[in-house]
């Protein structure tokens, strides 16, 4: 039930809107290059939005957020987004860690995709893992699964949907974030 008010609601969103995630979920917005990961070579936006239960780390709903790289057109290579998922990760926890004054683990991030069945409306997708470290909290180890899918929005943009959470993606969240990607116009 709570999928189809989802739906209702994200239909109702205007034209403008991003990410078509409900009203609750913290969002922010950044232009690439990205201050945490200049090296990624996209032009255009990144939009984040942030599930109300994202800080509870603890919990297996913890880290769970969407973000959508709104980008100059391009085609991509599952490897390119391996390569940009450790980039980005890598650069914002070292920031985070900076930031908040706590032990850099040293730990690498690494990415690892593979094909996924297609979407409606995005006709490319892949699954995957991310390992890396929270510097949110106290710098322990955080593996994520994720859902990346990516189409081409007019002549000149690509968008680049991700779907994260500490939650398998058998676990019942994974309907909400499906449900905002689903919802989400170019």
């Amino acid at each position: 039930m709570r999928r189809l008010v989802l739906l209702a609601l994200c239909w109702a969103l205007p034209a403008g809107a991003q990410i078509a995630a409900p009203d609750d979920w913290r969002k922010e917005s950044f232009s690439f290059p990205l201050l945490f990961a200049p090296s990624i070579p996209f032009e255009g936006a990144e939009h984040v939005r942030f599930a109300p239960y994202w800080s509870d780390f603890a919990s297996e709903r913890g880290f769970t957020y969407v973000i959508l790289w709104d980008i100059k057109r391009r085609a991509l290579e599952p490897a390119e987004f391996e390569r940009a998922l450790a980039v980005y990760f890598d650069g914002l926890m070292e920031q985070v860690t900076r930031g908040r004054k706590i032990a850099d683990p040293g730990t690498a991030t690494s990415a690892s995709l593979h094909p996924l069945a297609a979407t409606t409306g995005w006709p490319e997708a892949l699954g995957g893992r991310l390992w890396t470290w929270n510097a949110f909290s106290k710098g322990e180890s955080l593996a994520l699964h994720l859902e990346l899918a990516h189409r081409s929005c007019g002549e000149d943009r690509t968008q680049i949907f991700l779907a994260l959470s500490r939650a398998a993606r058998t676990h019942s969240v994974w309907s909400e974030l499906r449900a905002i990607r689903q919802a989400t116009r170019c």
